[in-house]
């Protein structure tokens, strides 16, 4: 693994239909990149595109139920 796993960070393993792999294979050759480059690019526009601002790490305190009722 060396350089190359740290300058990218954590690896995610992911199955893919047949189909899927025979396209991104088909994108990868087209534009003579590999496989991984074109779904890291994938994952990159996705994120982009559904961007969220980043909540704080630290959970916030659980809600606290009202209490209930006393009984008669």
């Amino acid at each position: 693994m060396g350089d190359r796993s740290k300058k990218l960070g954590p690896r995610v393993t992911v199955s893919v239909t047949p189909a899927d792999y025979d396209t991104l294979n088909t994108l990868a050759d087209k534009d003579d990149v590999s496989v991984s480059w074109v779904i890291r690019r994938a994952i990159n526009e996705y994120l982009r595109r559904h961007h969220q601002p980043t909540r704080a790490l630290r959970r916030s305190a659980p809600e606290k139920r009202p209490a209930a009722p006393e009984r008669p």
